[in-house]
């Protein structure tokens, strides 16, 4: 009799002038700006004349949000509708309306209001802030494919987009490690040879939006990441093969290297740049395992710019000159290493 009354309440509703047949119930009002955090809204029913029935399964819900610094996404949930809302990688304030119409034609509106604060957080005191790593492994497998891929596409001809005075061994590690972490739309396909290239992008965020860091993307400091002090002090947009090493990446075993993971070595005899750096590849082309690297300058007179060089693992440890095989006897290899980002 109950479950009747409520029924023929809300079939009355149009006619007795009641315009809500639910209510909105948030898991949130703000956000950290990291990428990937999310709340949800759950449309419920409403009480109506002091009885409550049940949503009817066609009623349905959309959001919308200005600026659009989150994503926002609508479907049925187990009771009643359901908005997510994802946190995109700019602070910021959020307004919008949650808008639920049922079978009935009966529409709810509620106005909406979300904060998506900074999130300068260092959980793993690694140096950089939690919401710049990639912490889902599709995203960690989108960097790697494109990170091989931009890397391994520099020979034998550099992509006219990374500028010459960045062309050394360095230079070749920050090109693919930026343009991976962009979104590979039609504007940035146009004009580059790889127009056919599939691998899905990284979802978290694109560059040059990245999180707490901007366009300064490589750590130039020790120690852990501290919120309080100035970002130049300890990001750059640039940063040696030395800085690479030393703050943007973890060693690993040499068994355990990945495509996209890096080997560094140490030639203290080297004018001015003593650190040389490669870029492990894995088998592209059913050959075996490559590298790729940048040659870099030769800083004597009349010395060339340097070249890019890809060639196969097992040729690089029977290398003429026994600084540059990747072994771990070898006192200038110092190891393979792998981008904090991944780790």
């Amino acid at each position: 009799m109950k479950w009747a009354l409520a029924i023929a309440a809300v079939l009355a509703a149009p006619a007795l002038g009641l315009r809500t047949s639910a209510r909105v119930e948030r898991s949130a009002s703000e956000l950290p700006a990291d990428g990937s955090a999310s709340m949800s809204f759950h449309v419920q029913p409403r009480s109506l004349l002091g009885l409550s029935a049940p949503l009817l399964p066609s009623t349905h819900a959309s959001l919308s949000l200005t600026p659009s610094i989150a994503r926002a996404s609508c479907g049925a949930g187990a009771h009643g509708p359901v908005c997510t809302v994802v946190a995109g990688t700019t602070p910021g304030e959020m307004r919008g309306t949650l808008r639920v119409e049922d079978a009935l034609g009966l529409v709810t509106e509620t106005p909406v209001e979300l904060r998506l604060r900074a999130d300068d957080s260092d959980t793993d005191k690694d140096g950089f802030p939690d919401a710049v790593e990639l912490d889902s492994e599709d995203d960690r497998q989108a960097f790697r494919r494109w990170f091989v891929t931009l890397a391994a596409a520099q020979y034998p001809k550099p992509d006219p987009h990374w500028p010459e005075v960045h062309q050394d061994c360095a230079g070749l590690l920050r090109f693919a490690y930026k343009e991976a972490l962009k979104a590979h739309g039609a504007g940035w396909r146009k004009g580059r040879e790889l127009h056919t290239a599939s691998a899905p992008d990284v979802r978290k965020y694109h560059y040059p939006a990245v999180p707490v860091l901007g366009d300064k993307l490589f750590r130039v400091a020790p120690g852990a990441h501290d919120a309080k002090g100035p970002l130049a002090s300890a990001f750059s947009a640039s940063a040696s093969a030395r800085w690479l090493l030393s703050a943007n990446a973890v060693r690993i075993p040499s068994g355990r290297a990945l495509p996209g993971d890096l080997l560094f070595f140490e030639d203290p005899e080297a004018r001015g740049m003593s650190y040389h750096s490669m870029v492990y590849l894995g088998d592209l082309d059913g050959l075996g395992p490559e590298v790729v690297y940048h040659t870099g300058p030769d800083s004597r007179p009349g010395g060339s710019k340097g070249i890019v060089k890809r060639v196969l693992f097992k040729d690089l440890l029977s290398h003429p000159d026994e600084k540059w095989r990747p072994r771990d006897d070898n006192p200038h290899f110092v190891g393979f290493y792998r981008w904090k980002i991944l780790d």
